[in-house]
């Protein structure tokens, strides 16, 4: 009886599966938006981070 304070299964892996789609969208937001940050100002502190003599 190790696992007396787990819930059922199929709740656990709803809960596993959701925790893990949230990560991967934010991972996927950070590069979209570290890639194409959608400003045109070459002044824009987005830009500071791919610049070349980094």
């Amino acid at each position: 009886m190790a696992h007396h304070m787990a819930g059922p299964l199929l709740g656990n892996l709803v809960i596993i599966a959701l925790s893990g789609t949230i990560t991967l969208g934010c991972f996927v937001a950070m590069f979209w938006m570290l890639f194409r940050p959608g400003e045109t100002d070459r002044h824009h502190p987005k830009y500071d981070i791919l610049r070349d003599d980094r």
